[in-house]
């Protein structure tokens, strides 16, 4: 489950809006979905969690969220071990093969881009990447496939801002929301903020659910429509 501390610092966000949460509860009973997969050790997906579990709450839904990797939510879900998944695209819909119903707004954005130390301007210096982060691991082998560079697998996005920040890298690939992170953490010291490279692609992320989550769903929908919690923590 995210750090306590999270809730405190995004319950703001709901706090403004004057609408009833009793009579979203109260509409005409649902099911409710109760194990949501997120992507572990990822910052956006930690505090995205958090928004989801006070929206569901106020759909009379409590929420136990799941941390998995990558690659293992979309499995979780075909195999009906979680009821749905926080944060995917659209291509991701090919990965599943259980029957799904996708929000009908999207929740928000996210840029991948490859990132460099604005000192670094050598095109051959190795990239560093994710493991199990799919857009990462195609554009290395592309690549790798064009240039014969062989770039550097790591764990973790905290693993490779930390390498990043103690100068063992100086190109690597992220989302421009971990990157938003690293620089509040403050972890650079003395290491300039990295710059955009390339901006490898803009998309927007959905939340899923199985498809007998439908009704549901619709009543999700109309929520998020209605406050945009997500792009507001987004914009914070």
């Amino acid at each position: 489950m995210a750090p306590a501390f999270l809730l405190f610092a995004l319950v703001g966000l709901f706090s403004s809006q004057t609408i009833s949460t009793d009579a979203w509860a109260d509409e005409a009973d649902v099911e409710c979905p109760k194990k949501i997969a997120y992507v572990e050790n990822d910052p956006m997906s930690q505090k995205s969690i958090v928004i989801l579990q006070k929206l569901y709450a106020d759909l009379g839904c409590p929420l136990q969220a799941v941390k998995l990797p990558g690659r293992r939510g979309p499995l979780h879900f075909n195999e009906g071990l979680v009821d749905g998944e926080l944060l995917r695209t659209v291509a991701a819909e090919k990965n599943y093969s259980r029957a799904f119903v996708r929000s009908s707004v999207a929740l928000r954005e996210i840029a991948n881009r490859l990132w460099r130390n604005p000192n670094d301007q050598d095109p051959s210096t190795p990239i560093a990447f994710t493991l199990g982060v799919i857009w990462q691991e195609k554009y290395v082998h592309a690549d790798t496939a064009k240039t014969g560079i062989t770039h550097k697998p790591m764990m973790y996005n905290t693993e490779k801002h930390q390498a990043y920040a103690e100068g063992r890298i100086t190109r690597f690939l992220s989302a421009d929301s971990n990157i938003d992170d690293m620089l509040t953490q403050g972890i650079l010291g003395n290491t300039p903020a990295p710059v955009i490279e390339e901006t490898i692609s803009v998309l927007p992320l959905y939340h899923y659910l199985g498809a007998e989550f439908a009704p549901f769903m619709k009543k999700f929908s109309a929520l998020v429509a209605l406050t945009d919690p997500f792009r507001k923590a987004q914009n914070q």
